[in-house]
């Protein structure tokens, strides 16, 4: 497959196989489809949620901020221990 890079797009194209953050223009355009894929994973992800919010599927607010302080609260304990 053979692609053009949008004429906007090629200096920063450019500046990045120049500076070595990628070796060849294709390593670029790899990472930036692989971004756009995470990026619809996401949003996928993000439908389905507000979905099963929608069908009452939602875990309550205290339980998840309960969580989370116990697990911030174990992470600062496996850092202080040493």
């Amino acid at each position: 497959m053979s692609v053009e890079i949008p004429i906007d797009f090629a200096p920063f194209v450019q500046r990045m196989v120049a500076e070595r953050r990628f070796l060849t223009e294709s390593d670029v355009l790899a990472e930036a489809l692989r971004l756009l894929q995470a990026r619809e994973s996401l949003r996928h992800e993000v439908r389905l949620g507000f979905e099963q919010l929608d069908s009452g599927l939602g875990i309550p607010a205290e339980d998840v901020y309960g969580r989370a302080e116990n697990r911030i609260q174990e992470i600062q304990n496996e850092g202080s221990v040493g």
